[in-house]
């Protein structure tokens, strides 16, 4: 009986066991929980609490629209050769709404570098060698203030705490550890791989899907084949990249036109604030110079606009349901001679390399000396020795011996802060200075830093063994253009000219030099080139010297002062002026005559000709009723005032970018451009509150100096080039232009640029013009021992030149300015010259802008002529 029953009790434990083990059993079971719980939550939904269940938006699709930006305009030069121009190009972009992983950032960063892709480093912290400090910002600014604002600026944006006081590691530990959460077991440089991608996605966190307008995140420009396959073959890796193509601004005239076309850049907040009632959105480009500002308009075009359905995270999921195809903006031809405005840019540049070589061996008394040692502070402290690769160069480097030189003084150098590379170059130049650092040193650096060439190894080889040949290596290779007066930032290192035809006022050439490569300001903004040239580069590359830059014209002014004292009839087309050495019948300040002997009994065109200070101050002097009190002396300004109104000396030359000259206007000048009584009390004042009353009065000695392009005489090259060509007109003062016509993308013109001239009621009698443009004729040909009689001589058996040679004093250790002005042919004009090149008077190079323009004439009328440089200098005689 026991056994039975407890076979039986085994039976039904066996029974039980397999019952409750049995895994349908418990699959039953957990379903049943879950379908109590899913009853629970629907019963407290739609009966407890319904009002919850209506206030929480269900998850569906919506519809979006953004625009679709038109295809630019572009822009080509007179004869259809092309200065902006779009290219079809393939781009990485991340889609923001779709998480992607650090270790695919990181392997994206990583496939970039192995391919060599152009990829976005947008991230301003550097991984520094430094002791103590493992992190640096490095971003940069005109002052350390600028810079501090800028890294505060970014911290906030990227949500830094405490983000004032933030010190670059404490930005790098909160994005690394906190926001973005990187493997700590990573190298510092794979993390920054990663957090610089990173960074660009979070910039991007506060989009949302009610005011969503699709803004991918471009990665890279212009990527490779291979680097769209190994993207395209891991979708699931790569979540959110993907490849499209974008349209990419290229400036085939690059720095030769690059004033004048400027470039575009993502719309900045005034811009958009002007032009959000034309349909402008944050993400759509806008010219910042140039044509491309005062144009743009005209290049945009139509904006298109697609609607399409997006998901409650904001991905695109449909093709579109509404689409309108933008209209590519308009092409605009200019008036402008691509191959001589580069044929002019190589004549100026040239000719700033042979006076600098011409200062290197000149030894004269009466011109401050030019040095190996100046040059090469020059070039330092123009930031254009590659401090970085210095730092790089590895033992038996030719760049080696001045890296070594640079650690000794400095254990930590670096060049992640500007702080850091000033440090830097002033240890370098303070060795250059005290010739503990040789010009071969430098020479040799700049080889081992592949700034210079040396493919043999030839160049190096005779350094090493005769660095007394520095002067001569240096010479070949300014010669040889690797070595520009721009880099070497001595006098003279800056200079412009424009060409114009005389008969429409429509500009062939504008010449800034140094100019600035525009290529590099758009697509991939390069922020640490606009800093060099807009901050740190003391030759100030984007200013644009021609319809900008004010300077003293010097004795190039004359013929308009020639031109007040004949109308006025103070003195005839033969009436004779005894020049002696310097002119005081006016009072201070008097006027020296260049000739200490004086030059003669001459008239108008005669003086022109030998460019006589005397005879015009005398001339500026008889304007005012030959009297030195205050009515006579403002009614002989006001009268000189209204003839340099007429030759556009008030105004503004006309151009499409439109010129502001930043002379008197920069310090907050905004009445007349020439001078005048008012500009000087104003200038007085505002150096001195105080001064006293008497130095306050325009005097006729004021009026003097201003009769011979000094004192308060301040005008830009296309202001002086206007008048010129004025005279060539005899009269006809023609606005200056850039755009020859405009047309639609169908080839279809939209407008044409008439030629336009200033109405006056002023006439000039015949007598004027003739003694004026004799007197330009005599300064270029024999017969009046005229002033650029040599530097035209070669130019003499194909063409006749009209000129006027001037030379501005400057004051102080450095050389004055040289100007040339000049119309041609002389019996029928065609084209106007006006050349300014600052500090360039040289004996080492006389006349430098005779020179050029003599050059650049040749080259504008097709004449036979190479340009040539002046025979070298015997430094025997000096």
């Amino acid at each position: 009986m026991k056994y039975e029953l407890k076979t039986t009790l085994k039976s039904v434990a066996r029974g039980l066991y397999r019952f409750f083990s049995h895994r349908l059993l418990w699959l039953l079971i957990i379903a049943g929980l879950l379908f109590y719980v899913l009853l629970v939550e629907l019963f407290n939904l739609q009966l407890t609490e319904p009002e919850v269940f209506r206030l929480t938006a269900p998850v569906r699709t919506g519809e979006v629209s953004r625009s679709l930006p038109a295809l630019r305009g572009t822009i080509y030069d007179r004869h259809g050769r092309p200065l902006a121009t779009n290219e079809l190009t393939f781009v990485v972009k991340m889609d923001p709404s779709v998480r992607i992983s650090n270790e695919a950032l990181l392997e994206l960063a990583l496939l970039f570098e192995r391919n060599q892709e152009d990829f976005v480093d947008s991230l301003p912290i550097a991984i520094s060698a430094q002791a103590g400090e493992p992190f640096v910002f490095t971003i940069d600014g005109a002052s350390e203030e600028a810079i501090r604002r800028r890294e505060n600026h970014w911290k906030r944006e990227m949500a830094i705490p405490n983000y004032e006081e933030a010190t670059a590691e404490d930005a790098w530990n909160d994005l690394r550890d906190r926001q973005f959460r990187i493997d700590p077991e990573l190298s510092l440089a794979d993390a920054r791989r990663i957090m610089n991608f990173a960074a660009k996605i979070h910039e991007q966190r506060f989009l949302g899907f009610a005011s969503y307008e699709p803004t991918p995140i471009i990665f890279a420009y212009d990527v490779s084949p291979a680097t769209i396959a190994a993207i395209e073959e891991q979708p699931h890796f790569f979540s959110g990249l993907f490849i499209d193509i974008e349209t990419r601004r290229v400036y085939p005239g690059g720095r030769y036109v690059s004033h004048m076309i400027g470039y575009i850049r993502q719309i900045n907040a005034q811009q958009l604030e002007r032009n959000e009632h034309l349909g402008y959105t944050e993400n759509d480009m806008f010219g910042q110079t140039g044509l491309e500002l005062s144009m743009e308009h005209a290049l945009r075009g139509t904006p298109g606009r697609e609607r399409f359905e997006v998901n409650a995270a904001g991905r695109r999921i449909s093709e579109p349901i509404r689409y309108v195809e933008p209209q590519p903006g308009d092409k605009i031809f200019l008036t402008i001679d691509l191959e001589l405005q580069m044929a002019a840019f190589y004549v100026l540049e040239d000719a700033l390399s042979e006076a600098i070589i011409g200062r290197l061996s000149l030894r004269s008394n009466t011109e401050p000396a030019l040095t190996l040692q100046d040059v090469f502070t020059g070039f330092v402290n123009a930031h254009n020795l590659d401090l970085r690769a210095v730092l790089d160069a590895e033992p038996g480097s030719h760049a080696y011996p001045m890296r070594e030189y640079v650690l000794a003084r400095f254990p930590d150098a670096n060049t992640h802060t500007l702080a850091n590379r000033q440090r830097i170059q002033s240890i370098i130049v303070d060795g250059i200075e005290r010739r503990r650092i040789s010009p071969a040193m430098m020479l040799l650096t700049l080889i081992g830093t592949s700034q210079i060439s040396d493919e043999n190894g030839e160049v190096s080889a005779r350094l090493i063994s005769q660095p007394n040949n520095a002067q001569a290596v240096l010479i070949e290779k300014i010669r040889a253009r690797e070595l520009t007066p721009h880099l070497l930032n001595v006098d003279p290192s800056t200079g412009s000219l424009i060409i114009t035809c005389t008969d429409t006022g429509a500009v062939l050439a504008a010449v800034t030099y140094p100019s600035f490569d525009n290529n590099r300001l758009v697509n991939n903004f390069d922020n640490e080139y606009f800093t060099h040239i807009n901050s740190l580069d003391p030759t100030h590359p984007m200013i644009n010297r021609p319809f900008r830059e004010t300077r003293a014209p010097g004795s190039s002014f004359k013929m308009f002062t020639a031109t007040a004292a004949l109308e006025e009839g103070v003195i005839g087309p033969t009436t004779r002026i005894q020049s002696r050495a310097a002119f005081t019948a006016a009072g201070i300040p008097h006027v020296p005559t260049w000739n200490r002997r004086g030059h003669g009994n001459i008239n108008v065109s005669q003086a022109i000709a030998v460019s006589c200070n005397y005879f015009f101050a005398e001339v500026a002097f008889r304007l005012g009723g030959r009297g030195t009190a205050p009515i006579q002396v403002q009614q002989g300004i006001e009268i000189f005032g209204q003839y340099m109104d007429f030759f556009g000396f008030n105004g503004f030359s006309g151009v499409e970018i439109g010129d502001h000259p930043i002379g008197r206007r920069a310090l907050g000048y905004e009445d007349h451009v020439m001078p005048s009584p008012e500009f000087k009390r104003f200038r007085h004042l505002q150096r001195n509150p105080f001064a006293p009353a008497n130095t306050l009065s325009w005097t006729a000695g004021d009026t003097s100096l201003v009769s011979i392009g000094q004192g308060y005489s301040d005008y830009t090259v296309a202001q002086m080039v206007r008048g010129i060509s004025t005279i060539a007109n005899r009269g006809v003062n023609y606005y200056l232009h850039l755009v020859g016509y405009v047309a639609d993308f169908n080839n279809h013109t939209v407008s044409r640029t008439q030629p336009t001239y200033a109405q006056t009621d002023m006439e000039f009698s015949d007598s004027t013009w003739d003694a004026i443009i004799e007197g330009m004729r005599l300064v270029t040909e024999p017969g009046a021992s005229g002033t650029a009689i040599r530097a035209f001589e070669s130019l003499r058996p194909y063409i006749r030149v009209a000129g006027k040679t001037g030379t501005a004093e400057h004051g102080g250790p450095r050389l004055s300015h040289s100007t040339f002005g000049a119309f041609a042919p002389l019996e029928d004009p065609q084209i106007a010259i006006f050349v300014s090149v600052p500090f360039g008077t040289t004996g080492a190079y006389s006349q430098i802008s005779a020179q050029v323009a003599r050059d650049t004439i040749a080259v504008a009328l097709g004449l036979g002529h190479e340009p040539q440089h002046p025979p070298p200098i015997n430094t025997l005689l000096r």
